[in-house]
């Protein structure tokens, strides 16, 4: 049989308390009853419950104290507090909140909004728990999870899986349980009082998970293609917005190691456009992070023109212009799995997919895509296409 919730309520009112015991143990709930905060803190230890119903004004300690004493004991800090009070002006709310209450209803109160809203914050702090609990789990099993995906990479290199079921398969299946452990990270971070460890822990938790999901879907790109399931899906779009999404999704990497980047576009290109504005944003996307990551100081420049015209649209150019390292002109650079640096000791991470993928949507949409780069001056990444002009 399923245990009822426990309620704490603290209130030096008598009649308060049996208001408050009647209603709710005729709702299901197991009611305890406190008559000062310090009674409220020794029963809280010794049984801690699942909410709190706390009163403000009262002897000894008053409500923002007792909180406050809650909010100290680790076994209790979670434990939701609503305060109830006949002091409904913004700055005792606002008092109730800072000392850690998490709502606050005034007196007299209404039966129906105290049952919802203690039944809420029950349920709000049952998924936090849970979730907190299923994120510990988690993150025990993260380094076997990127073993084992090490270890396949390895044999894809070795038995060129691109072209077999199990690339496909297994890119899928990991997709969904990284996009869990991505998502309760974030939230755990987010949502929860934690310790600087901990969030340092979740944020590399984070990272790794941001990097292994690129990987993944990288991965994914490839299966389709192969079983022909990557199809080109147009849509109406403006290109100025998906450069603007460029420099905005890039714009925390850029602080990071302290580049410039800008973006030129013809004038005669703010307009309306029907293609595929995913396939546009992936290729942009993946160059920008290439330029970024072998570019050490200087700036990065996105620049679209167009280039020729053609029956109801125009090909469009885009190039992707860096200060960075610069590569040799016999560098097979858009070939799947190939880096640079190959040897262990390499400065630069990465499996060498981010360029063949690129490319693979360029030609999907019916494009070209290239390079100019001399070692140590930089690189110039481009790929054009041909864009069908609204009404043309």
């Amino acid at each position: 049989m399923k245990c009822k919730p426990i309620v704490l309520v603290i209130d030096d009112s008598p009649v308060n308390l049996t208001l408050l015991h009647n209603m709710l143990e005729k709702n299901n709930y197991q009611v305890v009853l406190a008559n000062s905060g310090e009674q409220g803190l020794v029963l809280a230890k010794q049984n801690p419950p699942n909410i709190i119903l706390l009163d403000i004004i009262m002897g000894g300690w008053d409500g923002y104290d007792t909180c406050r004493h809650i909010k100290r004991e680790p076994t209790l800090n979670k434990i939701p507090v609503l305060f109830l009070s006949a002091l409904g002006d913004t700055e005792n709310k606002v008092r109730a909140l800072q000392s850690g209450g998490i709502d606050y209803i005034s007196k007299p109160f209404q039966r129906e909004e105290l049952l919802a809203r203690v039944q809420t914050h029950i349920e709000l702090a049952n998924l936090r728990q849970n979730l907190e609990q299923e994120v510990v789990s988690k993150t025990e099993k993260i380094k076997l999870l990127f073993e084992a995906l090490q270890l396949s990479y390895d044999k894809a290199e070795q038995a060129s899986i691109l072209k077999t079921e199990f690339l496909r398969n297994i890119s899928h299946e990991f997709l969904t349980p990284m996009n869990i452990v991505l998502g309760m990270s974030e939230m755990l971070l987010e949502e929860t009082e934690l310790t600087d460890e901990q969030i340092s822990y979740t944020s590399s938790i984070i990272n790794a998970s941001k990097k292994l999901t690129d990987i993944l879907t990288n991965m994914l790109s490839f299966a389709q293609q192969f079983k022909g399931e990557l199809k080109s899906a147009a849509s109406e779009f403006f290109l100025y917005e998906i450069i603007d999404n460029i420099l905005q999704q890039f714009s925390p990497h850029i602080k990071n190691k302290n580049l410039l980047m800008e973006a030129v576009i013809d004038p005669a290109l703010y307009t309306a456009f029907y293609g595929d504005k995913e396939a546009i944003n992936k290729i942009l996307s993946k160059l920008v992070d290439n330029a970024i990551k072998f570019t050490e100081q200087g700036n990065i420049t996105i620049q679209v023109k167009a280039i020729e015209y053609f029956e109801q649209g125009e090909w469009v150019e885009f190039k992707i212009i860096d200060t960075g390292i610069g590569i040799a002109e016999e560098a097979n650079l858009f070939d799947t799995f190939y880096q640079i640096d190959g040897s262990s000791t390499r400065r630069y991470d990465g499996m060498g997919m981010g360029l063949a993928v690129a490319k693979m949507f360029a030609e999907t949409i019916g494009g070209k895509i290239g390079v100019e780069s001399k070692l140590g001056q930089g690189s110039t990444f481009w790929f054009k296409i041909p864009l069908q002009l609204l009404g043309g």
